[in-house]
Formats: C-alpha cells, sequence, structure tokens
C-alpha cells in the first residue's frame, strides 16, 4: 500500500511540473506580445489572431485526441505530446514572418491538446473517485503557477536573450522533462506488472475494440451531462483565456505599467489561481465527506466559481484605482480556476475510467472553441473602444451563461449501461 501511495505521488508531481511547462509556453507569446508588435510592427488585431491560432488548433485538435489517448494511455499520448510542442515551441524563437508564427502556433496547439485529457485519465487510474478533488486541484493548480511563474521567468529570459531566446529555452525544458517522464513515471498497468500483480480479467475484459471506442464516443453527445460539460466549460475557458492572452497587456495599456511591474503583478493574480483550485479540490473532497453527493459537491463548486468571478469581472469596469483592480482581478482569477479544477473533477465523476480521455476532450473542445474567440474579441474591443472595459462586461457574461448550463445540463453520471446500447 505504502509503494502505491508512493506511485500516486509521483504521478501528481509528474502532472503538476508537465501542466506548469505547459502553461509557460503558452504564456510565452502574451509576454513578448509588446516586444513582438513592436520589432514586427504587428496590430492589436493582428496579434489577437496570433495569440488564438493556438487555441483553434488546440480545440480541433482535442476530438481525435480523447480517442487515441484511451487507446494508448496516459504515459505514451503525455509524452509524445511534450516532445511534440516543446519542438514546436523551441523552433518558434528562429522563424519569421507572421504565417510563419501562426503555423508554428497551431503546431503548438495540436501538440498540446493531449496534455490535460490524459493528466485525467492518469489520476482516474491512480486514484478512487471519492478521494480525486484533492490530487486533481493539485494538479490544476499548475495552470496557474505556470502562469504566475511565467511573468518574471520568461521576462528575465527576454531581457538577457531576446524574445527569440526566451522561447528556445522554453523549448528545452519541456525536453527535458519528457525525458524524464519517459524514464520514471510508471503507469498503473506498468506499476501492477512490474509489482508481479496481475491485471484482472475485468480490467482486460473492459477495453474496447476502436469501434467500440468510436461508437462510445459519438453516444457521449447524445447526453445532457455532455452538453453541460461542453458548453459550461465554453464559460470557464473563455474568461481563463481572456486573462492568460491579455492580463499583461491590460496593465500595461490600462494602467501604463512597465515590463517589470506588469510581470509581478500577473504573477500575483495567478497566485491566486492555484489557491483557487487547490481550495476547489478540498472544498469538494469536505462535501463529499459531509454527504453531499461526489457530482453535487463537483456542480456546487463550479456554479459558485463562475458566478464570483462573473461579479468580480464587472466590478473591475467600475474601478479606476490600480491596486483595487489588482485585487479584484485576483479575486476573479481565484473564482475562475476553482470552476477550472472543478470541471475535470467532473470529467472523472461522470464517466468511467476507461473513457475518461474522450469526455474530456470534447469538454476541452468546446472550452477553446470558445477561448479561440477570446483574445480576438478582445483585441478588436480594445482597438476600437481603447479600453478592456466591454472585453471584460462580455467575459462575464459568457461565465454566467455557462453557470446557468451547469445549472440545466448537468444532472447525472452517464451510465456505462446507456454507452452499451450503442
Amino acid at each position: 500500500m505504502r509503494k502505491n501511495k508512493s506511485y500516486q505521488t509521483v504521478a501528481v508531481v509528474f502532472l503538476f511540473f508537465i501542466g506548469v511547462v505547459n502553461y509557460l509556453d503558452r504564456s510565452a507569446l502574451s509576454i513578448a506580445n509588446t516586444s513582438i508588435q513592436k520589432d514586427l510592427s504587428i496590430s492589436p488585431s493582428e496579434m489577437g489572431i496570433l495569440l488564438s491560432a493556438f487555441s483553434i488548433a488546440y480545440a480541433f485538435s482535442q476530438l481525435p485526441m480523447g480517442i487515441i489517448i484511451d487507446r494508448l494511455g496516459s504515459k505514451i499520448a503525455l509524452g509524445a505530446s511534450l516532445v511534440f510542442w516543446s519542438v514546436a515551441q523551441a523552433v518558434f524563437g528562429f522563424a519569421s514572418g507572421f504565417s510563419n508564427f501562426i503555423g508554428l502556433r497551431v503546431l503548438l496547439g495540436i501538440g498540446e491538446a493531449p496534455v490535460f485529457p490524459s493528466a485525467a485519465k492518469a489520476l482516474a487510474e491512480w486514484f478512487d473517485a471519492e478521494e480525486r478533488g484533492t490530487p486533481t486541484g493539485l494538479v490544476w493548480s499548475s495552470t496557474c503557477i505556470g502562469p504566475c511563474v511565467a511573468p518574471p521567468l520568461l521576462t528575465l529570459f527576454m531581457v538577457h536573450f531576446g524574445w527569440r531566446g526566451m522561447f528556445v529555452i522554453s523549448g528545452v525544458l519541456g525536453l527535458v522533462l519528457a525525458s524524464c517522464w519517459f524514464v520514471f513515471y510508471k503507469s498503473k498497468a506498468e506499476y501492477m506488472a512490474s509489482s508481479g500483480r496481475a491485471e484482472p480479467v475485468s480490467a482486460r475484459a473492459a477495453r474496447p475494440s476502436m469501434s467500440e471506442q468510436l461508437a462510445d464516443w459519438a453516444m457521449l453527445f447524445r447526453s445532457g451531462t455532455t452538453w453541460g460539460a461542453f458548453l459550461g466549460f465554453m464559460g470557464v475557458i473563455y474568461m481563463l483565456w481572456l486573462h492568460l492572452t491579455w492580463l499583461p497587456g491590460y496593465f500595461e495599456k490600462q494602467h501604463g505599467m512597465d515590463l517589470y511591474k506588469t510581470a509581478w503583478v500577473v504573477s500575483l493574480a495567478y497566485l491566486f489561481g492555484a489557491i483557487g483550485t487547490v481550495v476547489a479540490g478540498r472544498a469538494c473532497d469536505l462535501l463529499v465527506r459531509r454527504g453531499m453527493s461526489i457530482l453535487g459537491s463537483r456542480k456546487f463548486t463550479i456554479i459558485a466559481g463562475l458566478l464570483a468571478a462573473a461579479g468580480f469581472t464587472l466590478m473591475v469596469t467600475f474601478v479606476t484605482n490600480v491596486v483595487g483592480c489588482v485585487v479584484l482581478l485576483c479575486l476573479a482569477l481565484f473564482s475562475i480556476n476553482m470552476a477550472s479544477a472543478t470541471a475535470w473533477m467532473i470529467v472523472n465523476t461522470v464517466i468511467s475510467s476507461r473513457r475518461v480521455a474522450s469526455f474530456g476532450s470534447i469538454q476541452n473542445f468546446g472550452g477553446y472553441l470558445a477561448g479561440s474567440v477570446a483574445p480576438i474579441v478582445t483585441g478588436f474591443s480594445v482597438q476600437y473602444s481603447g479600453s478592456f472595459s466591454l472585453a471584460f462586461v462580455i467575459s462575464a457574461a459568457v461565465a454566467v451563461a455557462a453557470a446557468l448550463a451547469y445549472f440545466v445540463l448537468l444532472r447525472e453520471p452517464i451510465q456505462e449501461a446507456v454507452l452499451a446500447l450503442a
């Protein structure tokens, strides 16, 4: 049992650091936003398109990736993903021309697509349903720790090596981590085999053929629960992606902060976001221990997070004091990251572990469809209105609509018997 616990810890630690590197690489373009615009004469609307190229590719890669991950397993899928996107990140530092940048951002999006469905699958393998809240919260805190350390770390790289060198260094970090993943991480099946424990016959029999996987995947779209997760996550990622891509630009443009001050303020906001993911995990586990159903605990937490994020974001539009804006955006990121982590706890609650990646990829597809729109809408609204107020109002409205989708459509887990009818 102790050895099993140690491998659970190894899984959480590896998934956390992969998530951190993942978001370092995503954040690099937003950190270099102003410098690249100046060097290459790129307009705000063009930068919005460039920022969205990643999320569009990321979104449309989700659907096939879910089936592939469930087929290959989390170790192979996640390791190959890490190698692929790290190479694309490093090459970005050598590229020139707007079209080349778009192509590399597309490759980065494709490469990163398997990350979080794979992480959800790994957690489903290693943890029982009633104890997944805390490890999920810890792993998903990486989605904030990455953007938190990105501004000071990537700015340091950029100051000393230029924005091109920054991309190369961050890509190399990913390749080093990929090597460690393949050498030291073990999937649950590998652990069972290495410890001399035979896999249960029922587990072997549960493995579907490719045709069965495709049929099950198609049947998922007939469930209201799937659409609740799909539509609800659109609101989560819309708000997250707006902050990830434009928060540095907001403080530079709206409050006249220099690069260094902006880096530290954005880091503070994402530190609050990381706390939100951990609080979400602990809160869900606590609610379950106090008698609430597993799904009910997730539903309550995600709706509360979305509504709180919408409220704090709306308040930013009425505040001109920079300290007040920083406080409100910290609270907004705390709340929306509570919702984000909880969304992935829902994935591990409503579907069996052998279909977790397929369901998670559908959820992520919906989220990043909305996420791909957020930078473009923000870029055009800032360019033509001269402020971020309208962009914040739109994101708040999207978050409220997402909370409504979770409330109305997310009612019960998807039963194995229902999928078997396919």
